[in-house]
């Protein structure tokens, strides 16, 4: 039991410093001008959509056996990257569209209004459909030992995962804040653009 606590804590840790799990929320946030309250708003609920369903999915793993996670696999590999891969060629078509006006009409003068429910939605559903595989491992072998562990990696896992995810986007947003505003008002949608389209290749070549 001690080595499956254990791995389960240092391996939730891990999963929540990965950059797709909080870059993604900070430059959003810093482009559409979020709040902090807005961006932990984010955060939340799409880290829970995420921990969410990597329980679901563990809890049919401990029934089911490890099948199952091998057939779900494939089509979380090609769902996530192609997600984080649209919305970044979204932002880098917006960037393209109005570098122009940027150049000489200042941004707040030109800037849409983006729906805040509709990137909240968009985040959570891409979250939602990439649980953490490697922790269905531990799921795998927590039901060889009863439900009681079972819920055990479970409240390990979501707690860990968004404690860590909610630091990090506090962290990278303090960061961000940094950057010169005037630089990053004209660069905005093209610094997350390419940060989302990096994110996706990064996504399809290394399992995460």
């Amino acid at each position: 039991m001690n080595a499956l606590i254990t791995g389960s804590l240092t391996l939730s840790l891990l999963h929540a410093l990965i950059p797709s799990h909080w870059l993604p929320f900070v430059t959003i946030g810093q482009t559409e001008r979020w709040t902090h309250r807005q961006l932990l708003t984010v955060t939340a609920v799409a880290g829970l959509a995420h921990t969410v369903s990597t329980t679901l999915l563990g809890v049919l793993v401990s029934l089911a056996g490890r099948q199952l996670v091998d057939n779900y696999q494939g089509l979380s590999e090609r769902v996530i990257p192609l997600l984080l891969l649209a919305l970044g060629l979204w932002y880098l078509m917006q960037h393209l569209r109005h570098h122009h006006v940027h150049d000489h009409i200042d941004a707040g003068t030109v800037r849409k209004t983006r729906s805040f429910t509709a990137l909240l939605l968009s985040l959570g559903i891409a979250m939602f459909l990439s649980p953490c595989l490697e922790i269905e491992a531990y799921f795998l072998s927590a039901g060889a030992k009863g439900w009681l562990a079972v819920v055990l990696v479970a409240v390990i896992y979501n707690v860990i995962t968004l404690s860590g995810m909610l630091i990090m986007v506090s962290l990278g947003r303090q960061g961000l804040r940094r950057v010169d505003p005037h630089w990053f008002e004209h660069n905005e949608n093209l610094i997350t653009g390419l940060t989302l389209v990096g994110l996706a290749i990064l996504n399809f070549f290394i399992e995460f």
